[in-house]
């Protein structure tokens, strides 16, 4: 399953290169695409779909969130975490809850990645803290 240029601005968004001086690269920079590539053939079904709408929102929902055009990839990269968050703490329990999913999947995409976890102090997969 590809990603669309949508969808890895969603992605770009939420962890974006050169956010913090400690940890400079971003999701993308990370590996995301290869990770998703062996993650959406390994993961659960329900899961798979649920990241797959998340995306949708991210791209389509959260721009119209703060009074932008969709899709995000019309905003620029300041305006685009600002449409994420704003539908990551937004009222309806729906749109919180795909974010929640955005985040944890990115998460695990960028935990694994070695340089990231230098960076933060964490063992390289499989060693001893």
């Amino acid at each position: 399953m590809m990603l669309s240029a949508r969808d890895l601005a969603v992605v770009d968004a939420l962890c974006p290169s050169g956010a913090n001086a400690k940890l400079a690269r971003g999701a993308l920079e990370a590996g995301f695409e290869r990770f998703y590539e062996a993650w959406s053939r390994e993961a659960n079904p329900a899961l798979r779909w649920c990241f797959k709408g998340a995306l949708l929102a991210g791209a389509w929902l959260a721009p119209v969130l703060i009074g932008r055009l969709p899709p995000i990839t019309r905003l620029a990269p300041a305006e685009r975490g600002r449409a994420l968050e704003t539908m990551f703490s937004h009222r309806l329990y729906v749109c919180r809850q795909l974010g929640l999913t955005l985040k944890m999947v990115v998460a695990f995409s960028y935990g694994a990645d070695p340089e990231v976890r230098a960076a933060v102090g964490v063992p390289p997969e499989g060693g001893a803290p």
